[in-house]
């Protein structure tokens, strides 16, 4: 059996509890986003209009424990590798790439938002799929009792250490078997945008209304991103559909 998260940890062997004879069978599946496809949306008395929404996704790993160390799981249990950018505007599902692992609970996740701080890099990197080299990028309008500002945003959601991931630990509840289909992660973008103060940018005039690190609404879509509004991931059992 192979041992999982090796791409980023080479010594997850001693740690994770890697190797065979555990009787846990190997699985795979593909992973999905499957979007809401909804562009507008209404923050306090703002009404806001999406124009463009993307957002990368990935690394992620899975764990059996109900949280995992700031750096990995304490029984690794599965993983999707890929790093992908995602239209959260368009229809239907985007792939995110192959879950790999084993049969068994899943009880926590740990990933990242296109940017990442693998060892032995000195620094956090944002991959080539991270829009513009962010987590997020958003555009749209917002408007009140006939005025209207353009809005910008761009989102950078970063490991704090090195070795560590973007969002260290997500509660799931999953079970996974070799009968598991696939995997679907959903995340919600107006629930993200719902921490901006959109009545402010239009008292103020300001347009384009432009929100980018460092600005007190982009903390607190980050804390949302990672903390309060984080994506749920649910495994399916059965035929998986047919491709399109």
């Amino acid at each position: 059996m192979r041992c999982l998260l090796r791409s980023f940890l080479p010594f997850v062997l001693a740690l994770a509890g890697c190797g065979t004879g555990t009787g846990q069978p190997d699985v795979s599946f593909p992973a999905v986003f499957v979007s809401a496809a909804t562009n507008e949306f209404v923050v306090d008395d703002v009404d806001v209009i999406l124009d463009e929404a993307r957002v990368a996704f990935g690394p992620a790993y899975f764990c059996a424990s109900a949280s995992g160390s700031a750096t990995l799981c304490e029984a690794a249990v599965g993983e999707i590798r890929r790093v992908t950018a995602i239209d959260v505007l368009g229809e239907g599902e985007t792939p995110l790439g192959t879950y790999a692992g084993f049969a068994g609970d899943v009880r926590s996740a740990s990933y990242d938002y296109g940017i990442h701080w693998f060892l032995p890099e000195q620094e956090a990197q944002a991959s080539p799929e991270a829009p513009g080299g962010h987590s997020a990028r958003v555009r749209g309008v917002a408007s009140r009792a006939g005025t209207s500002v353009r809005f910008e945003a761009d989102i950078d959601v970063a490991p704090l250490f090195q070795g560590q991931r973007a969002v260290p630990t997500t509660k799931v509840e999953g079970t996974v078997t070799e009968a598991t289909s696939r995997l679907e992660v959903r995340f919600d973008v107006a629930s993200w945008l719902s921490a901006v103060d959109f009545g402010a940018a239009l008292d103020a005039g300001a347009d384009p209304f432009v929100l980018g690190p460092g600005a007190r609404d982009h903390d607190a879509v980050v804390i949302r991103m990672v903390s309060t509004h984080p994506p749920s991931f649910d495994f399916v059992e059965g035929e998986a559909p047919a491709a399109p």
